[in-house]
């Protein structure tokens, strides 16, 4: 049986490598023959188009000749009313002409068809610049003269001037004929032209005719094409043609080259025809883009059409080899996945897992769900069914195929991932938790179910997976008593459990024992100018000693006395700052941290401004502090607070940006007036090329969406340097102050008064 699959597939691949020899040479002849009909039609219309411009201007030509003689007979160009009364026969006769007019040989125009006799103060055509050149070349030419295209204001429309002169018997000129083509009711052939057709004047380059023109506008006609684009084209004319530009000329062939052009920057099929007697250059311009998209067109219809021959002969050879292999992938699949939502089941983990994943380090994440039993007891088990459906496909939602997913038992996954790095592990924790804590709509019930996850890592905490899996679900426990929170395995859990008890028996009385007090760091701008602080709240207690924010913030979120304490700190920062600012006589911006429990209280908003107005203190120099984390919680709730507090000048700070999982379809929609950079990054930005990007597109996010960036953690001048050159707005750490008491942070910045008075952003009372 393998014998025959593989000859069946290796005459299969034969059918195809002829197949694509194929293709490739149909493919090329069918560009050389798109390309060539273009050209082709390109060549008609510069030939069409070039008889047609010459036939009107010797029609014209012939006009002016009857003009001329009628003018010259018994000498009627000297009177102002024979020869008005001559012009206006002929404007009469030929409504494409805008109007008719004499000069002498010294350039005075002395005779306007009546349409202008009104003008007063009739030019010297050899004083203006327009007219000079041509009125120059009419005297010294038998032939017509085409004066430059321009738009005429009395006329109100655009023309092309057209002269002759007069000549006596002895050929001396007498008289100058001139007169203007109406563009618009003459050249109407150039409308009906699917190209971008122009005509240009050999000896000065100036534009005579455009097909996309428009006749409010000199722009067009005010200007020459440059001498380079000249030269470029003749270049290519004469290399193609391989005959001198005069020989051409000459000749009047048609020649078609490919150029980029002057205008729009893209590259085009331009075909050129000179008109000798007129010295005119007809262009007909086509980008090369509507080439190539006919040619992708084409080419893309007839891949269709192989990639279905090749798609069914596959199809068919396809069915032979999968006869035999289906029946045994169904066995194994039975054997190794759940009935119910089709993923890998506690069979698979034990027996297939390590054999299908030669991986050296994994991390596996123990997901439970918390609300589960509760939907099994109130809606029964066909609910409890559809609900761990919807559990595993939203797991699987984040697998990019690198994932192994596993449905344990009853309400328990095991989500493992070929990674070890604890930053990585937490990002996908977060992930597993945000998409598991979006309700879940089944037949008009809403439930809401939230799963804790423990996380154990392989070889770093076991040897086999049957250890890694024990350790992960001693973790979950520990994630368990937060409820949708996540718990990575580490020797010093039961260390973590007794630590957390007595912070939370002594955090109870630390606001009654004056244990808890604030601290301010400095913000800097680019210059190191003070632009604010950040309020920090700390915790000195007599029997732990001090305890770091981070961890006893926890405590007190879960505790219940997170608005308690979170109203001391909005309290307490506020008057303070605000003593401080009335006796060192400077304004300052004040950062407060606000977590997720304070802005999920009923009457927050309404405390806060309280608090402010109790204070006194401006709202313009208030900003809070906001982490990804809150929108975990009711989205649109907290989008509506966020506006009120905009709508009051409250400034608003995305705190840790980056180590949460706001997208940027979410930061888009919020009223975010700053970002701040995590510590994280900033830390190891010198070192880390990874850290640097990171850093620099939030940076580059903060600009898109016009946020002022402020960089924490700035410890060290290259850091500071590094943020400084790819567009932080303001920093913050230890390299410019540490965290600050309330005396403290007045001498620090009487200190630096006098460089603080050269600050916009700070000023006196």
């Amino acid at each position: 049986m393998a014998i025959i699959q593989k000859n069946i597939w290796t005459l299969f691949y034969i059918i195809c490598f002829v197949s694509i020899i194929i293709f490739i040479t149909i493919v090329f002849n069918l560009k050389s023959s798109i390309e060539k009909d273009f050209k082709m039609e390109q060549k008609n219309i510069v030939q069409i188009s070039s008889n047609s411009i010459n036939s009107i201007f010797m029609q014209y030509e012939m006009l002016l000749d009857i003009l001329g003689h009628q003018l010259a007979k018994d000498d009627n160009y000297n009177s102002k009313e024979k020869s008005r009364i001559i012009l206006d026969d002929l404007l009469e006769f030929n409504q494409n002409i805008t109007a008719f007019g004499l000069a002498r040989p010294n350039g005075d125009l002395y005779i306007t068809s009546s349409n202008l006799k009104n003008i007063k103060n009739l030019p010297n055509l050899l004083k203006e610049i327009e007219t000079k050149d041509t009125f120059l070349k009419t005297i010294d030419d038998d032939k017509m003269v085409i004066g430059r295209t321009y738009y005429h204001k009395i006329l109100q429309t655009l023309i092309i001037p057209i002269r002759k002169a007069i000549r006596n018997k002895e050929g001396k000129v007498i008289a100058i004929m001139t007169a203007g083509i109406n563009v618009n009711k003459t050249f109407k052939l150039l409308s009906n032209i699917g190209h971008d057709t122009f005509i240009f004047r050999d000896f000065d380059y100036y534009l005579q005719l455009t097909k996309s023109r428009d006749e409010y506008s000199l722009d067009t006609y005010s200007n020459p094409i440059s001498s380079n684009t000249i030269q470029l084209i003749i270049k290519k004319i004469e290399k193609i043609e391989n005959k001198s530009i005069d020989f051409i000329k000459n000749n009047a062939n048609t020649i078609s080259y490919k150029i980029k052009s002057e205008v729009t920057n893209e590259n085009v099929l331009e075909s050129v025809q000179y008109i000798k007697r007129y010295e005119l250059w007809i262009v007909s311009s086509l980008e090369m883009n509507i080439i190539n998209n006919e040619i992708y067109t084409r080419i893309t219809r007839f891949f269709i059409i192989f990639l279905l021959a090749v798609s069914m002969i596959y199809y068919l050879f396809k069915i032979i080899d999968n006869s035999e292999k289906r029946k045994k992938q169904a066995l194994v699949f039975q054997a190794s996945h759940d009935y119910l939502t089709g993923l890998k089941n506690r069979y698979y983990l034990s027996t297939q897992f390590h054999k299908d994943n030669k991986i050296e380090v994994y991390s596996l994440f123990f997901i439970d769900l918390d609300n589960f039993k509760n939907i099994n007891d109130n809606y029964g088990h066909n609910y409890g069914d559809k609900v761990l459906k919807e559990v595993s496909e939203r797991l699987q939602s984040l697998n990019d195929g690198s994932f192994t997913l596993v449905r344990y038992s009853g309400d328990e996954f095991i989500f493992i991932v070929n990674n070890i790095d604890k930053k990585v592990i937490k990002k996908y924790a977060k992930s597993i938790l945000k998409i598991l804590s979006e309700p879940i709509e089944l037949d008009n019930y809403e439930f809401k179910v939230g799963a804790s996850i423990g996380i154990a890592k392989y070889p770093t905490d076991g040897d086999n997976i049957e250890e890694i899996k024990a350790f992960a679900d001693i973790a979950m426990y520990e994630a368990k008593k937060e409820k949708n929170s996540y718990s990575i395995f580490e020797n010093s859990i039961k260390d973590k459990y007794q630590r957390v008890s007595q912070i939370e028996e002594e955090i109870k009385n630390a606001l009654k024992n004056d244990e808890i007090y604030m601290m301010y760091q400095p913000q800097v701008d680019r210059n190191g100018l003070i632009y604010g602080v950040e309020a920090l709240v700390r915790w000195e207690n007599k029997k732990l000693g001090f305890i770091p924010p981070d961890e006893f913030i926890k405590v007190i979120e879960n505790s219940g006395m997170m608005n308690e304490i979170g109203e001391y700190i909005i309290k307490t920062s506020l008057d303070e700052i605000r003593t401080i600012q009335e006796e060192i006589h400077q304004k300052f911006q004040l950062s407060i941290n606000i977590s997720v429990k304070q802005f999920m209280e009923k009457d927050f908003y309404k405390k806060l401004c309280k608090f402010i107005d109790n204070s006194n203190i401006d709202k313009l120099l208030i900003t809070l502090e906001v982490t990804e984390n809150v929108f975990i919680e009711d989205v649109e709730f907290i989008l509506q607070l966020l506006e009120k507090l905009k709508e009051n000048d409250i400034k608003i700070s995305l705190d840790d940006f980056g180590t949460g999982y706001s997208s940027l379809n979410l930061l888009r929609t919020l009223p975010i007036d700053e970002l701040k950079i995590d510590k994280s990054f900033v830390d190891e930005i010198v070192n880390d090329e990874s850290s640097l990007s990171m850093v620099r597109s939030i940076i580059d996010i903060g600009k898109k969406f016009d946020m002022v960036v402020l960089a924490e953690g700035v410890e060290t001048l290259q850091q500071k340097e590094i943020l400084k050159k790819y567009g932080t707005d303001l920093f913050q750490g230890y390299y410019y102050s540490k965290p600050l008491k309330k005396d403290n942070l007045k001498s620090y910045i009487e200190k630096n008064k006098t460089l603080n008075k050269k600050d916009q952003t700070c000023y006196t009372i």
